[in-house]
């Protein structure tokens, strides 16, 4: 069983207009539901990367700015 996934943001999990489909957005739930923790990576500040991490209620942790960051 999975207990960590970590997904980088541009040109992964956002599309070319900056957006999460619908499809990730039901994928990531599950995974949240199951207890896995989801981790959005991203060389973006932590500002922007905090507000798709709340979008997605990933909301635990993220990597962003070349840090680490417990919200």
């Amino acid at each position: 069983m999975y207990k960590l996934i970590a997904i980088d943001l541009d040109g992964t999990l956002l599309d070319s207009y900056g957006q999460v489909s619908e499809k990730s957005k039901e994928v990531i739930q599950k995974a949240v539901d199951k207890g896995i923790e989801v981790v959005l990576t991203s060389g973006r500040g932590a500002a922007s990367t905090k507000n798709l991490a709340n979008e997605i209620n990933a909301n635990h942790y993220m990597i962003c700015g070349n840090r680490s960051y417990d919200l």
